[in-house]
């Protein structure tokens, strides 16, 4: 028996102390990539949605290959795009399914990052500058990208990017959902898209009765 103990005893001696590891500690870039990839403002647009809407409030999710969601929503496609959700109010229209542009309050496109939805957005302030008449032979895709944006552009809308998402604010040539103009309204919009009360945004505008899309700068104030 003593013996035994002995040997045990040895060999616990003979143990050497476990390495503790050291806690993986990321880098500032790496934290900021991460937050870039990550910076989601759906929740903020749903928000808008709400406070615009309140018990009307109807969301809509749209399936990325369905052919029967409303052609608006062509703007969006491009590499990353993950979904596209909209809100409208669900007494309008009273007899059918929205399916229009001015059916709509709002339309969300979500991608998978932050650079994902800035290069569309780039692309989608690209489209705004092209005449449609001039590229009736172009590619196909590009022809109802253009077709798809100008349907914005007789009754009004404002396009904007932030973090993860393109925002596309539905106008029309009445007056606003919530009262007030429509400046105010894209205003209100912007406060929502925003961690800081100074951030500026490009944005692309057009107004009841434009024939495009401009881009303008525009403020987030608080």
């Amino acid at each position: 028996m003593t013996l035994l103990i002995y040997s045990c005893n040895e060999k616990v001696e003979k143990q050497k102390p476990e390495q503790i590891s050291e806690p993986i500690i990321e880098s500032k870039a790496e934290l900021n990539t991460k937050s870039e990839l990550y910076t989601d403002y759906s929740i903020s647009a749903e928000l808008f949605a709400k406070n615009v809407l309140k018990e009307n409030l109807r969301k809509h999710t749209f399936d990325i290959t369905d052919l029967e969601k409303p052609v608006h929503t062509q703007i969006f496609h491009n590499v990353g795009l993950q979904k596209i959700e909209a809100y409208s109010n669900k007494n309008y229209p009273k007899n059918s399914e929205p399916n229009y542009y001015e059916h709509f309050t709002l339309f969300v496109a979500t991608y998978h990052s932050e650079i994902n939805a800035l290069k569309t957005f780039e692309l989608i302030k690209m489209t705004s500058k092209e005449n449609l008449a001039e590229y009736q032979l172009a590619q196909k895709e590009f022809v109802q990208r253009v077709k798809a944006l100008n349907i914005g552009t007789k009754p009004g809308g404002m396009i904007v990017q932030s973090g993860k998402q393109i925002f596309s604010l539905v106008e029309t040539c009445r007056e606003t959902p919530i009262g007030g103009t429509w400046n105010e309204y894209e205003n209100k919009f912007i406060k929502y898209l925003t961690k800081r009360g100074d951030e500026e945004f490009k944005v692309l505008n057009s107004d009841c009765g434009n024939d495009r899309y401009k881009i303008e700068t525009r403020k987030a104030s608080r």
